[in-house]
């Protein structure tokens, strides 16, 4: 019994080391890190005719949590911020990995090694003698516009000239784009500097993670790398989305319209919280990907007025959390200021444009003001509240990514407890039956010798 016990207590903590192995990633992290999202890739060609556009997505978490620290450095309150979260300073970027017709090739597969999860001392994509471990290609450091906006692009496979980009360097053993293809993918011209792909013929896939970089004083920079994303792909076998329609984008969510204390020209500053939904995060990054992009429009009027103007000097740039909206688009002539206490009225609609099509726009979000989440068009108010921004990120299971988590654990964790508590229970009454079945032959001998 001692011994079925045992195994029982040790088959636990096996169970718990795999949970936390499972959650490691994030310890550490004021934000659960999660692959780039709805990963798209478009050719832009011209002069670079292997030059890709990739475009991704944030989460809402993350780009909340970078909207704090950049209003922490707005406030001058970053040193409280920073030493909240329990480090000096934080960051994250990108890496993007790419491959050539068949990503588990290995010349022509995925370029990702060991390298690229940094050395301690020189970072990123180096050796432990500080050589370039990468190809001119490969994306290790990645850069990204700005954190606290959910969608992101960036140029990748552009073009390459005739030096250690293209022939790479044996000596400190950085790889050469001739390198990481097979001479039957490309065709390069060496006078004019210019790699080829013929694209009917082939396809490049395009994979990418974010990289949290962790600084604290005395140590080591600290790296923490999400899962890869999902795969894009250009050429043969690429991706052709279809433009996007009006039914593809949604009415803005907004809701809690108040008075800041910011002023712009004189004039007040309002502010409302933007709900990103999953739905919009993908199509706006596909529209950014085919080089054009969703915005958001904000109009305003004073409450009384039946017309609405359309404001400048707002926040446009679709990003989770509070937006922007300065009113001095509201001066006109008969009311030459917005005193703070003027009563304001507010709506939004998205706005696409995409190459080679006319702008589409949505439905407007529901009107908001002061005191209130919305009011409905007619302009009567109501008392129901609004949807609270969500991120589904941060509420789906990182292990499953979709169970409700009980107790704090995945329900295959929970599943596989119960299993190893039947299987003991089992055992026990197993070996129990045989216990009884040879004491009762012990019993029975006995009495035969007797």
């Amino acid at each position: 019994m001692k011994k079925l016990l045992s195994v029982f207590i040790i088959s636990i903590m096996i169970i718990s080391s795999a949970v936390l192995c499972v959650n490691a990633a994030d310890e550490g992290l004021p934000f659960h890190l999660v692959a780039p999202g709805y990963v798209s890739a478009v050719l832009v060609g011209g002069e670079s005719p292997t030059t890709t556009n990739l475009a991704f997505s944030l989460s809402n978490q993350m780009t909340t949590f970078f909207k704090n620290k950049e209003n922490a450095h707005l406030n001058d309150t970053i040193e409280q911020f920073m030493k909240d979260v329990g480090c000096d300073d934080i960051w994250m970027s990108v890496q993007i990995d790419w491959a050539v017709d068949d990503v588990k090739d290995s010349v022509s597969g995925w370029h990702y090694t060991k390298y690229w999860d940094g050395d301690d001392y020189f970072g990123l994509g180096k050796d432990s003698e500080g050589n370039s471990r990468y190809g001119e290609w490969d994306v290790v450091d990645g850069g990204l516009g700005n954190a606290t906006e959910t969608v992101q692009t960036i140029w990748v496979t552009r073009g390459v000239t005739n030096g250690e980009s293209f022939n790479g360097n044996p000596e400190t053993h950085t790889p050469g784009i001739k390198d990481q293809l097979r001479p039957e993918q490309y065709t390069y011209d060496e006078e004019n500097e210019a790699l080829y792909i013929d694209y009917t013929k082939h396809t490049v896939y395009f994979r990418a993670r974010f990289v949290v970089t962790v600084r604290s004083e005395g140590t080591s920079d600290k790296y923490y790398f999400s899962p890869w994303s999902n795969t894009a792909s250009v050429g043969k076998d690429g991706e052709n989305p279809d433009p996007l329609t009006k039914a593809d984008i949604d009415a803005p969510v907004i809701a809690d319209l108040h008075m800041t204390d910011k002023e712009f020209n004189d004039n007040p500053v309002v502010a409302f919280t933007l709900t990103v939904p999953d739905k919009l995060m993908k199509n706006a990054t596909q529209a950014a990907a085919c080089g054009g992009g969703i915005v958001i429009e904000t109009e305003a009027r004073v409450k009384g007025d039946t017309e609405w103007t359309l404001m400048g000097n707002t926040d446009w740039i679709i990003k989770s959390g509070e937006m922007e909206c300065a009113l001095l688009h509201l001066v006109n002539d008969s009311r030459p200021n917005i005193p703070k206490d003027t009563v304001i009225e507010l709506r939004c609609r998205y706005r696409c444009d995409q190459s080679g099509q006319d702008d589409i726009y949505s439905d407007y979000s529901k009107i908001i003001s002061f005191g209130t989440n919305d009011i409905n068009q007619g302009g009567s108010q109501v008392t129901d509240t609004a949807p609270e921004p969500t991120d589904t990120d941060n509420k789906t299971c990182p292990i499953c990514h979709f169970c409700p988590q009980p107790l704090g654990l995945c329900i295959f964790i929970w599943l596989l407890i119960i299993i190893v508590i039947v299987v003991i229970i089992i055992v026990i009454i197993v070996v129990s039956k045989k216990k009884k079945e040879k004491a009762a032959a012990d019993d029975k001998e006995e009495k035969n010798n007797k």
